[in-house]
């Protein structure tokens, strides 16, 4: 018996320094499973075997200590909203045509992530460089050159309504940030309607599709009621940053208010908004992350996803496509900041990538020609109130309880440490004293600085003070902090049974101490306490793979933007 118990854990050992990107993560589960169904240890196989080993490996293993701190700091009268967070628009440089010359007539375009990045996302990269190939000349006598910055619609939004920065064009996923950015007051002129023809969809398992469609066609009534009544599995995207949650939250308050748009921000569509969102159990900051999460758990029975994306996608196979709310047709506006010889060579532009049809198709854009948007926004004001209503009812009416988990190892120390100190403290303000908080810290050691208590104004006056207290050392056992975090978040569900479970972690490195990551898998997967992750500075696997155990964010950030990345999250999730 002790011989096939060390055959069967050297089964999951064997997983150590393998990708796990791809792997579904319930096979490593059922080989622990095995191990302790052997004698080998607790059977885990539900959320109550997964919380009942984390607590025997925090008491017996991880052994954390328990130094809550006590000193108070003050805190700010003022309120922190999102928009003052805004990361360093040098996080999003210009990719190609930036140019520096008296002879050159530069026009910057804010351009959605799905047209500017590399390979199938690369769209407006390889049709901007091929225009400004063509050095076309302006009236002023200037050579017309268009400069590509990649940036999410809604970031793009939030820096022009913060007066943070203003390009010369802008081309969101769709019309609706345009919409709102004029019911603001930012004056934006249409130069192109549509420059890459693009739908939104919810991507459903075939086996599914009947729960949300009728007549091949999405039934909203049909997927609130699934979605609502627990039958029905479906994330969508933060529409605050999203183009197509964005669209997706319109089109579900429009189908509340059964198309009187005097009623989509009613009491009564509110409510039923909150009752739907308690049967959704993952809001992504990205499609794409959306994306891999699905891939790699099978958790969830349809997700929202643009059609181009979904053309370009492999392995789901068992997914079809549903479009549903308005088109996204990538609209190119001229902003307040273009001149009219700027605006000019938007035009230009326009009429250049209108011609390039087979450089459209073969990028995935225009395969959708038929479909018609299925609402229609007249008040643009209701946009941006309607991400209100989103960011009140998010929660399904259910209070969350959350703990960070901040990496205090040697490689921290400096300015790393006191970026993450400053975006505790900063995007504190976002977290509402109807939620609760607690805060882990860990090096090779890992530390309980605070319990996890209702986030009043004693309990954030503590949770500053023991952030404003921390200090770097020594190396990183990220997992077992993770697993002390979860075990503080169980036995605070204990007595507060309603309350929502999630995990921060803020980390710089790859552990190299305590737990690895195959050892704790099937724990942290089974409680279904989703771990969002921000990675500091570096790519981390691991981070990646931590966070796709249960439906978690995993982000990339440099320090310096640390309070909007983790302002966005609490923004997403609190």
């Amino acid at each position: 018996m002790r011989m096939l118990c060390r055959r069967l854990s050297h089964s999951v050992m064997d997983f150590r320094g393998v990708d796990l990107k791809g792997v579904n993560h319930k096979t490593i589960a059922t080989i622990a499973t095995l191990t302790f169904l052997m004698g080998c240890g607790q059977t885990i196989d539900s959320r109550e075997s997964a919380e009942s080993a984390i607590a025997d490996v925090v008491s017996k293993k991880v052994q954390p200590s328990y130094r809550e701190n006590q000193a108070r700091a003050n805190i700010r009268l003022t309120k922190t909203n999102l928009s003052s967070l805004l990361p360093d628009l040098r996080d999003y440089p210009i990719s190609t045509g930036q140019r520096d010359s008296q002879s050159i007539e530069s026009v910057e375009i804010f351009t959605s992530s799905e047209k500017a990045g590399t390979g199938r996302d690369g769209f407006y990269i390889e049709l901007a460089e091929a225009f400004n190939r063509e050095r076309i000349r302006l009236s002023n006598g200037k050579t017309a050159v268009i400069s590509i910055r990649k940036i999410a619609s809604g970031l793009g939004a939030q820096f022009m309504l913060a007066g943070r920065y203003m390009p010369d064009a802008f081309s969101p996923s769709n019309l609706l940030w345009g919409e709102m950015l004029n019911a603001d007051g930012i004056r934006l002129d249409t130069i192109a309607e549509k420059t890459a023809p693009n739908t939104a969809g919810i991507i459903v398992k075939k086996s599914q599709a009947d729960k949300i469609t009728t007549n091949g066609e999405l039934d909203v009534p049909k997927l609130l009621n699934n979605v609502s009544n627990g039958s029905f599995s479906m994330g969508y995207t933060n529409p605050y940053q999203s183009s197509t949650g964005l669209n997706f939250l319109l089109t579900v308050l429009n189908a509340f208010a059964e198309g009187d748009e005097s009623q989509m921000l009613s009491p009564d569509v509110a409510s039923a908004f909150e009752a739907f969102q308690t049967g959704v159990p993952f809001v992504a900051q990205t499609t794409i992350q959306m994306r891999d999460a699905a891939q790699g758990s099978g958790v969830l029975d349809a997700l929202v996803m643009e059609h181009q994306s979904w053309v370009n996608v492999t392995g789901m196979k068992d997914y079809q496509f549903v479009p549903f709310g308005v088109r996204h047709d990538s609209p190119l506006f001229a902003t307040p900041e273009a001149d009219d010889s700027e605006r000019e060579a938007l035009e230009l532009f326009a009429r250049f990538i209108a011609q390039q049809q087979p450089v459209v198709s073969r990028f995935g854009f225009g395969k959708n020609p038929q479909y018609e948007s299925s609402y229609n926004i007249e008040d643009a004001s209701l946009i941006a109130q309607a991400q209100g209503i989103w960011k009140e009812k998010k929660s399904g009416g259910r209070p969350v309880a959350a703990v960070f988990v901040a990496d205090v190892s040697g490689s921290m120390d400096g300015p790393r440490l006191r970026n993450l100190k400053k975006a505790l403290i900063e995007s504190s303000d976002l977290i509402s004293s109807n939620n609760s908080i607690g805060l882990v810290t860990f090096n090779e050691s890992v530390n309980v600085d605070l319990y996890v208590r209702k986030f009043d104004v004693q309990q954030k006056s503590l949770f500053i003070g023991a952030v404003e207290r921390l200090a770097a050392s020594g190396r990183t056992a990220t997992n077992d902090a993770v697993l002390v975090a979860a075990n503080q978040l169980v036995e605070y569900s204990k007595q507060n049974p309603d309350n929502k479970l999630i995990i921060f972690v803020l980390s710089d490195g790859e552990r190299n101490r305590g737990h690895a990551l195959e050892d704790v898998t099937s724990m942290l997967e089974w409680s279904g306490i989703p771990v969002h992750s921000i990675a500091y500075e570096v790519t981390s696997d691991e981070l990646r793979q931590l966070s796709s155990l249960a439906e978690g964010a995993y982000i990339e950030s440099k320090a310096e933007s640390a309070s909007y990345r983790i302002g966005n999250l609490l923004n997403s999730e609190m």
